[in-house]
């Protein structure tokens, strides 16, 4: 019997081939890397090419981690919650755990596995709020505990010389700042345009795809530059630390007056910040920065401080390395007086009043001292530094 192909069993044929040639496209062995970012499995129409996130949604898409909603859409602009949050993270990073048992939470087995791959602290999330919208500063935690417990990365040691540029960074919490560190150091997850990281804004489900993806692909991290590290000072702990553990005024200053240089305080549409970059010193040494606005007696207020040590009245935290802005609550025309007092401590030595080296700058209204800044030997010889330095470049009104 002769094999006659006909018409109908050739279309057949080649329809077969086509399958064949698509799932193997699929499967990710015909395509690069770019390809798989570029090409969408399926099109969201809220989502066009244009849309800043669109390779990110597409590659999470084509790998399974996360879904658009029925009508077809995937609402790019729509916060994520934390449980579905989780769940996209345990999908791109692990396997897909079976579904719950019946009467359970749809994400209760999600949360046990994101538990134990250490992507959650034990009851992190009561499960009441696992609906609740998730925020920038939780996602961070998970992100970065997912790069070092399930991608073995290592550490950042030197985060601050990348977070001196979040200018919010000092009023994230302690319990994610140093989460928020990594992952902006390591290029994860970045900042608004305004510098600042807005921790505790919800997060929509575009910027979770783009920080997941960049957490699982290296090769779509932002490019970070990190601060520089202080510039030119050099330290050798057998010829700049006193016999009592103290660092020589002498190498104390050049700090110092790095830091000075990157203080600013100004007045802003009404409003006065002051806002700064304090250098790292080494290991066994801090800085303990504090700046006071006292305001004139017929506001019957005294001062508003801020500081880096003295936690009872931190209601204004400044950091003792890393960057900070502060927005004050008066105006320029309601000050009499700015001070401001950096000093580097040896912490073993912080219960001795007299063990410590600084710097004061002082600006008064109608004061002849604006160009004057004192450096102090605060270990009781009384000696004391009049150095001239510039303070228009730290009150910047006096440029004006």
């Amino acid at each position: 019997m002769k094999n006659i192909l006909t018409k109908k069993s050739l279309k057949a044929a080649l329809a077969f081939i086509s399958v064949c040639l698509l799932l193997l496209a699929l499967s990710g062995i015909a395509w690069s890397e770019d390809d798989r970012i570029t090409k969408n499995i399926q099109k969201y129409p809220d989502v066009p090419e244009s849309h800043w996130a669109h390779a990110y949604i597409t590659r999470l898409t084509y790998d399974g981690a996360i879904t658009g909603y029925p009508d077809g859409t995937f609402g790019p602009s729509r916060n994520i919650t934390r449980a579905e949050f989780v769940a996209v993270a345990v999908r791109a990073l692990l396997t897909q755990p079976e579904a719950p048992a019946a009467g359970q939470h749809w994400a209760a087995n999600i949360m046990q596995a994101a538990q134990r791959n250490n992507l959650l602290d034990a009851g992190e999330f009561a499960q009441d709020t696992w609906n609740t919208p998730i925020n920038r500063q939780e996602m961070a935690k998970i992100m970065a505990r997912a790069a070092q417990y399930v991608r073995k990365e290592t550490l950042d040691t030197k985060t601050s010389l990348y977070t001196s540029k979040i200018t919010d960074f000092s009023g994230i919490s302690e319990n994610y700042n140093s989460y928020v560190a990594q992952v902006y150091a390591k290029g994860i997850v970045g900042g608004y345009p305004d510098g600042s990281f807005g921790g505790e804004k919800p997060a929509t489900r575009a910027e979770a795809a783009a920080m997941l993806v960049r957490l699982i692909d290296p090769s779509h991290r932002l490019t970070v530059t990190a601060a520089e590290d202080p510039v030119g000072i050099t330290f050798n702990p057998a010829t700049d630390v006193a016999a009592d553990g103290r660092m020589k005024l002498e190498k104390a200053e050049q700090y110092m007056m790095q830091t000075l240089q990157n203080l600013r305080i100004y007045e802003d549409n009404g409003k006065l910040y002051y806002e700064g970059y304090v250098v790292e010193v080494p290991e066994g040494f801090r800085n303990n920065l504090s700046i006071k606005v006292f305001l004139k007696k017929e506001l019957n207020l005294t001062f508003i401080p801020a500081y880096s040590s003295v936690p009872f009245v931190n209601d204004r935290p400044l950091p003792t390395s890393g960057s900070f802005k502060i927005e004050l609550d008066c105006t320029l025309e309601q000050i009499a007086e700015v001070e401001v007092i950096l000093i580097i401590e040896a912490p073993k030595h912080t219960n001795k009043l007299y063990d410590r080296y600084g710097f004061e700058a002082l600006w008064k209204v109608n004061s002849k001292w604006d160009n004057r800044i004192e450096a102090y030997d605060y270990t009781g010889s009384g000696k004391r530094n009049n150095k001239f330095y510039d303070l228009s470049t730290i009150f910047l009104w006096l440029k004006q």
